[in-house]
């Protein structure tokens, strides 16, 4: 049975802690069958691809906790607000999405006390654990993205995305920068000044330093790439939150 969600390095010593809101494609019997046919479960619109090898990679390396959400973002997306009527998609890419389209109120329901609120308290009760034990933790939420959307090419290879603040933004970017032959975006490849559900959820109005950083998924493609931007990464994050510690 798959464990949502798993949790990494409950204890690691990083000051922060690395969440990912899509890194499974598991679509649990309990909750009904999509109906998709099996070659959606190899697409970005199952999950992340890339960012749950990537995410294991970081926690081994920063001794950083890490929660990973396991569930199909087709089943129920955690990184939107319970209202949003995207929380449980009913199409895909024009496609219908049968399982959704019919799900009952009480089906709903059965979703979103499964898998969201576990989520969120798993981690919650993890931030409040590092916010505890270090003066000036970061928060960063680990995505993948597709190079081309509606037709058009993103230049981008990474971006940040953030909301109140680029207080960690900036200074991951810089970091991120140092690869000259890294095309970055700030606030892209879309902006989050309009809301950022699990950042802002878990950090707003706190005055940490938080966002979201989306890689593009043609960049984890294999092993290579992920222990490549696996070192990239933490590299960056160790840059962080060391030139805070010094300041």
């Amino acid at each position: 049975m798959t464990e949502y969600p798993v949790i990494l390095n409950p204890e690691g010593r990083f000051p922060g802690l690395i969440v990912v809101d899509h890194a499974g494609i598991a679509t649990p019997d309990r909750f009904g069958a999509l109906g998709l046919e099996e070659h959606w479960h190899a697409t970005h619109h199952f999950c992340d691809l890339g960012v749950e090898p990537l995410a294991r990679a970081l926690a081994d390396r920063l001794d950083a906790p890490v929660v990973l959400g396991t569930v199909s973002r087709l089943v129920l997306d955690l990184n939107r607000w319970l209202e949003d009527p995207r929380s449980i998609a009913v199409q895909v890419e024009g496609t219908p999405i049968p399982g959704n389209r019919t799900l009952t109120p009480e089906a709903r329901a059965l979703r979103q006390e499964a898998i969201f609120w576990p989520y969120h308290e798993a981690v919650g009760v993890l931030w409040a654990r590092v916010t505890a034990r270090h003066a000036d933790p970061v928060f960063l939420t680990l995505h993948s993205c597709t190079r081309v959307f509606d037709g058009i090419r993103r230049p981008w290879d990474a971006g940040t995305i953030w909301n109140e603040n680029p207080a960690l933004s900036r200074p991951l970017l810089e970091a991120l920068g140092h690869d000259a032959g890294l095309r970055l975006g700030d606030n892209q490849p879309y902006s989050g000044r309009g809301g950022i559900y699990t950042v802002d959820r878990h950090t707003h109005g706190s005055g940490l330093r938080a966002c979201g950083i989306e890689i593009s998924n043609d960049l984890l493609e294999t092993p290579r790439d992920t222990a490549g931007w696996a070192a990239r990464l933490a590299a960056a994050l160790e840059t962080c939150v060391g030139e805070r510690e010094r300041a």
